[in-house]
């Protein structure tokens, strides 16, 4: 849902009790994470520590989206994790009792919870860390199984529809794949890694149990949520275990250099400085991190799982597949001394290397491809135009030799208006139109507008946050209104829809009546793009056409009969998601288009539609 205001007003009264205590006590840990640190790191600061990413810029935010590193700036396990190992790390030193520590670590973790949000990731946290805690009291080991079930139901009896947040999906089940996978992928690694020169005398931590433990859990995390992330976002990022063991040494630091910061800040914001200075070095390095893996062609697969089904299948072939790889491995050494001497240990270690990285590569060969089909660059002298098959929503693409290609909306949030322009080789865009400022038409542009681009960004309404994100993105925007014309090579553009409004944004009540309709011409062949403009609502006298955009999904629209009528079109393409909840095209749209004897082409059942012009003719591409 997107909320439209025509004003916000700041209340003078401010939140009292522990409500009011905890926002205090977060201004003033974001005014000590600011302190003499540059932007970026301040912002990367805050997300670190109180899982604000608001103020993160769209660049380093998709550096950390595609290379995995996505997760530091969800404040979650991790967090509180190293909020107790530093907790117990300064009582030591000050001589604090066992109980007490316990008692005080409690504390932190009550107080750090709401202080960094309180949302799903940190709740579980909580609960996790809280328990844990209770079992060290009771000095009884803790289960892993209860205390991942306490979590889900207290995070549920807080918010009974938390299962919906995808952050609540993928936080645990990143948690109960570490549970159950880290400790014997641990073991294995330690097997691959073991050194001919003998047992060491080391006690305590060292740079070898580090680097296995990070890969461990690194890999165990990975492996169950590729799925769930192809699922839901329909991409993977390719280097997120390499990312993640790259920026291992600097995230403990500035973790527990940020919470030093934040807590030396409640007292005076003047005493984070030091801090600050030391932890920018290391936000700085995470950053470049981010970009070194996050940026490049091959940093993300494209993936997408279409159903629920398809994803428990791919689940199951994964379990099947971890499972053979531990199998195939669990005879190896795990201890240092032990050294590797005969042919058939050697053998084991190659083949349980080998199993172990097929396992991985395995997560993402089995997930079934994104579905698209190549579109193909226009040749010389063609015009393409692509009806993007891209869910419940439209997004039309074309393509003229001479000239960077349009965008004429983009889809709803999550419609993977990114695979769809990639599928097209698509890297910028001399321009993009909105219809309208429905979600199912601009949604994918905010993604548009992030990682593509883009010369011009042309509508008769917008939504502000969309507007802005474009300025950021060095996008020139204007308004367009009948009359206007925008010419792509050979292909002219001619706004027939709406009349120049004088001031201000579109209300949500007219928004379809305002809907944005373009009339496509090329030597003579003429296509009708109408958004959501209905002929019953919308004056629409385009002439003879032969290509008509059905208007909103085809709804009920009682003028369509009419205009098929009055134009004729040979051709008509509707674009609607599979199984949507609205039920288009409606029944009384498909009678229309089959009485007035116009073909149609649905994007929900043939996949995207490509009208291809040439001087030697038409010819209609469709297909996933």
């Amino acid at each position: 849902m997107m909320l439209y205001a025509d004003l916000v007003r700041a209340l003078e009264a401010r939140r009292g009790g522990v409500s009011g205590l905890v926002d205090r006590l977060r201004v003033r840990a974001e005014d000590a994470l600011g302190r003499s640190m540059p932007v970026r790191e301040t912002a990367l600061a805050r997300g670190f520590v109180l899982g604000q990413d608001q103020q993160i810029d769209p660049v380093t935010a998709n550096d950390f989206r595609n290379s995995g590193l996505a997760h530091l700036l969800a404040v979650s396990g991790q967090n509180v994790v190293l909020l107790c190992l530093l907790g117990i790390g300064m009582m030591a030193l000050l001589g604090v009792g066992y109980r007490t520590r316990l008692v005080v670590l409690a504390g932190l973790i009550l107080l750090y919870v709401p202080l960094a949000g309180g949302g799903a990731s940190i709740q579980r946290a909580g609960v996790m860390g809280l328990a844990g805690l209770a079992a060290l009291a009771a000095s009884r080991p803790a289960s892993r199984v209860f205390v991942l079930a306490l979590a889900a139901a207290v995070t549920l009896l807080i918010n009974p529809r938390a299962t919906a947040d995808v952050g609540w999906q993928l936080s645990f089940l990143a948690v109960a794949g570490i549970a159950l996978l880290a400790r014997p992928f641990r073991e294995r690694f330690a097997g691959l890694l073991v050194s001919a020169a003998g047992p060491s005398d080391r006690r305590g931590p060292t740079p070898r149990s580090v680097l296995l433990d990070g890969a461990a859990v690194t890999v165990a995390a990975s492996l169950v949520t590729a799925p769930l992330m192809a699922f839901h976002f329909d991409r993977i990022p390719v280097a997120t275990i390499a990312a993640n063991l790259a920026a291992l040494p600097a995230v403990a630091p500035a973790m527990w250099l940020g919470m030093t910061a934040a807590a030396l800040g409640s007292l005076w914001s003047g005493l984070a400085i030091p801090v600050n200075l030391i932890n920018s070095l290391l936000l700085a390095y995470i950053a470049q991190v981010a970009a070194w893996f996050g940026r490049p062609g091959w940093a993300v697969a494209d993936f997408g799982i279409g159903s629920v089904a398809g994803l428990m299948a791919v689940y199951a072939a994964l379990i099947a597949l971890v499972a053979a790889a531990l199998r195939l491995s669990r005879r190896l050494p795990v201890e240092a001394g032990e050294r590797l001497q005969s042919s058939a240990l050697r053998r084991r270690r190659a083949a349980a290397a080998l199993a172990l990285v097929a396992s991985v590569a395995a997560a993402l060969v089995v997930l079934p491809g994104d579905g698209r089909r190549g579109l193909q660059a226009p040749g010389g002298g063609e015009v393409r135009i692509d009806f993007l098959d891209i869910g419940q929503g439209d997004a039309t693409l074309i393509r003229a030799p001479g000239s960077d290609p349009i965008l004429v909306d983009g889809g709803p949030p999550g419609g993977d208006i990114g695979g769809a322009l990639d599928s097209a080789g698509v890297k910028r865009l001399g321009a993009v139109i909105a219809t309208h400022a429905d979600l199912d038409h601009v949604g994918g542009l905010y993604d548009v507008f992030e990682s593509l681009s883009v010369d011009s960004y042309l509508f008769d309404g917008t939504p502000r946050r969309l507007l802005s994100q474009a300025r950021q993105a060095g996008t020139e925007p204007g308004r367009i209104a009948e009359g206007d014309r925008i010419a792509s090579g050979a292909l002219s553009i001619e706004v027939l829809w709406p009349p120049l409004r004088e001031a201000g944004f579109v209300t949500p009540e007219d928004r379809n009546e305002r809907s944005v309709v373009l009339l496509l011409d090329y030597r003579g062949y003429r296509i009708l793009l109408t958004g959501d403009a209905e002929a019953e609502s919308v004056p629409l006298d385009p002439g003879p056409l032969d290509v008509l955009r059905v208007a909103h999904h085809g709804s009920d629209d009682a003028g369509l009969p009419a205009l098929l009528d009055r134009t004729g079109p040979e051709l008509s393409v509707l674009s609607a998601g599979s199984g949507n909840p609205y039920g288009h095209p409606t029944p009384e749209t498909l009678d229309a288009l089959s009485e007035a004897g116009s073909g149609l082409l649905r994007t929900d059942r043939d996949g995207t539609v490509s009208v291809v012009l040439s001087r030697a003719g038409v010819s209609v591409e469709s297909g996933r």
